[in-house]
């Protein structure tokens, strides 16, 4: 088992870092093309067709990027008063069962959504070039993907440590990228 998350473990931390760096792409992007239909809308007295539904396509990819990171340092909103509540081990075995959980809805979604993506294909983003849009949705299904993988690592992990002495030591992503977070 060992083997399979530490396999798990460098394929997540490649796509996860890849993920990242398009994450901090997909801000900047957005933040240039809102300012720059700003500029133009209210200062030249001209509007950019194209601007509005591009920020939104990258907003779309950036949600699906984020997510598999977020879901990896444990950032996503949850409700840890009723958890806490109860003795380590019936959190730890209610914790194994909840990433369990999110790995076969993530998986089944994944597999759901390229359906959806695919039969996009055929509609095409005008404003912004002709682009099928399938481009667009196709980050539903990578991000689905991407966000099983991790929660089948973080499921291995924790049944791991159910039958263990010894906890099973983070990966390098969660160690490197967690204490930013906890610094807000």
């Amino acid at each position: 088992m060992n083997l399979l998350i530490r396999f798990l473990s460098v394929i997540n931390m490649v796509q996860l870092s890849a993920f990242r760096w398009g994450a901090m792409f997909l801000v900047l992007s957005i933040a240039v093309i809102v300012s720059a239909s700003v500029f133009f809308r209210y200062v030249l007295n001209d509007s950019l067709s194209w601007s509005e539904e591009l920020a939104k396509y990258a907003m779309l990819w950036l949600v699906f990027l984020g997510s598999p990171i977020a879901l990896r340092l444990g950032v996503h909103p949850n409700i840890e008063i009723i958890i806490s509540k109860f003795p380590k081990k019936i959190t730890q075995i209610i914790l194994t069962i909840t990433h369990l959980s999110v790995f076969i809805f993530c998986a089944f979604l994944a597999l759901k959504s390229h359906d959806f993506a695919w039969n996009g294909r055929t509609q095409v983003a005008i404003s912004v070039g002709d682009i099928s849009r399938y481009w667009f949705f196709v980050s539903i299904p990578l991000g689905m993907a991407s966000m099983a993988l991790v929660s089948l690592q973080q499921f291995l992990e924790d049944a791991a440590d159910l039958f263990s002495a010894t906890p099973i030591k983070k990966d390098e992503f969660v160690t490197k990228h967690r204490p930013i977070l906890e610094e807000f």
